[in-house]
């Protein structure tokens, strides 16, 4: 088993746990808290923060692989350290300035990104953004480690770092949630971000030197912004389409903002795992290429990701699509979390699941571009994108309301790989496209091979406990798959075959 082969086992085996351990999270505040004005609060001001910190966390986190990797192999680790140390304490010091700016301004953000907010909600969205926001730093310090660790293929400890989110938010909400409400979800939060910065930075002690560095004038600042400004705009551009997408649903029913969210966790599932985990170990690998300027494999590593992610993706969509009602139920139908958010939540899914192929792929031909230092070109699919989007939230949402804003974000993603994808190979030329989409294809019938099991299965409704009833669909219709692809011979999934077949011969051969 090679090293990115290992790499990719172990990201998607501890994801697996973290995503399982995640929904214990979410079936216990959908229990204690359903879908009410006090979770449409909460889901909004984490919006809002999300915004603020994406804006200039991701792009730093993003442009800073390639260029540590660049500056280690082409100068010296050290060169390197001080380089990643410097930028680190000057984005640390932007947000603790834009923390205060966020506390005062609270109000004003509110208004702008939840205007349909008034009276006790927009009064507590207040509150959370104003207890939350003086934390923004300890998100800086996470996503810069996280991208530092990646870097050293210390995969496995930026997914344990998520684990804290389940932990204290189960505890928390078990003990306080009566006597505080929704309050005591914003305090697992804070003390999440917390935990997570001291999780990231203690280990990194033995790979990386932190040094007290703070230089506005070596040159290394003005060469992040002029490759972040692109992620910037293209970070913002994406969360200002998802705040769009808020301030539409807050003139919804009541909910309709919670059913979204919780839609959305269900989603984040197989996009925690299979995507996070491919793009987690590959963004890494691609700088690497780039810094050594070996195109040719970089453009095949590319290729071949997103090829794992169709083959990966195309069974969990046919599933989640049919089965959404009861994946819906089994997770989250408890407590306050009734039978008639079960419903609002399902027609959410059924829409939002799709988007997993296209957001995927789309992922990862983006950070294709980011390991090349190109971060120009993602900006230009992604303002169509975005304006694809808003174009159809406004069409859809008063026909199909929140199913409808989640339609338009599936569309518009298919709309966004399409274009990277064309750019992409004009960038960097032909890689076997035909090839591609044969695969592509044959992964779409085995996909249809799916449906009849679907149906016979319904033989087996009422006769199992549902969640049992599930678990044997899914499982059967997901052997059926990988039968169709044996007999279609998927390239990919041959190739996993031959090396699990190897890896198995040399683990008994070496016993024996």
């Amino acid at each position: 088993m090679n090293k990115t082969t290992k790499a990719l086992s172990v990201v998607t085996i501890l994801l697996l746990f973290s995503k399982l351990v995640g929904f214990v999270r979410e079936m216990i505040i959908a229990a204690y808290y359903g879908a009410t004005y006090q979770t449409d609060a909460y889901n909004m001001a984490i919006n809002i923060i999300g915004l603020s910190t994406a804006i200039i966390s991701a792009g730093v986190a993003t442009v800073i692989i390639p260029m540590y990797n660049h500056k280690r192999i082409q100068k010296s680790k050290n060169e390197a350290d001080l380089f990643a140390n410097n930028i680190l304490w000057i984005t640390s010091l932007f947000y603790v300035v834009l923390s205060v700016v966020g506390i005062v301004f609270a109000p004003v953000l509110v208004r702008i990104f939840a205007p349909s907010f008034e009276g006790e909600i927009a009064a507590l969205t207040v509150n959370i953004i104003r207890m939350t926001f003086i934390f923004t730093v300890a998100i800086n310090i996470s996503n810069y480690m996280t991208s530092i660790a990646k870097i050293y293929d210390k995969f496995a400890i930026t997914v344990i770092a998520n684990f804290p989110l389940t932990i204290w938010t189960v505890i928390i909400t078990i003990i306080f949630a009566k006597n505080i409400g929704i309050y005591a979800l914003v305090i697992s939060y804070v003390l999440f971000l917390l935990t997570q910065a001291l999780i990231l930075l203690l280990p990194m002690r033995k790979v990386f030197k932190f040094k007290t560095v703070l230089n506005f004038t070596n040159g290394d600042l003005l060469d992040v912004v002029k490759l972040s400004l692109p992620i910037y705009l293209n970070v913002a551009v994406g969360e200002i389409n998802s705040i769009i997408d808020r301030m539409l649903a807050s003139g919804l029913p009541e909910g309709s903002i919670s059913a979204m969210n919780y839609s959305a966790k269900l989603r984040a599932l197989p996009d925690g795992i299979i995507t996070a985990s491919v793009i987690t170990v590959m963004f890494p690998l691609l700088s690497q290429y780039a810094a050594k300027k070996d195109f040719v494999n970089l453009k095949a590593a590319a290729i071949k990701a997103i090829s794992l992610l169709s083959v990966a993706l195309f069974p969990v969509v046919a599933v989640s699509v049919y089965y959404s009602g009861e994946i819906t139920k089994i997770v989250y139908e408890r407590g306050a979390f009734t039978s008639d958010t079960t419903v609002l939540t399902a027609n959410i899914f059924i829409f939002a699941v799709p988007a997993l192929i296209f957001s995927g792929s789309a992922a990862m031909l983006s950070n294709s571009f980011y390991s090349m230092q190109d971060t120009k070109t993602p900006q230009i699919a992604m303002v169509i994108m975005v304006a694809c989007n808003i174009t159809l939230n406004l069409l859809l949402v008063r026909s199909m309301q929140a199913a409808g804003l989640t339609l338009a974000t599936t569309i518009a993603y298919c709309i966004y790989f399409i274009i990277l994808f064309i750019l992409f190979r004009r960038k960097c030329g032909a890689f076997g496209g035909l090839a591609f989409l044969k695969n592509i294809g044959k992964c779409v019938i085995a996909t249809a091979g799916m449906i009849p099991v679907f149906l016979v299965c319904e033989l087996l409704r009422g006769r199992l406990p549902l969640f049992i009833f599930f678990a044997v669909a899914a499982a059967v219709s997901l052997l059926v798959y990988a039968l169709l692809l044996y007999l279609l011979k998927v390239e990919l999934f041959m190739e996993a075959l031959r090396r699990g077949k190897t890896f198995l011969k040399n683990r008994l051969g070496g016993k024996g």
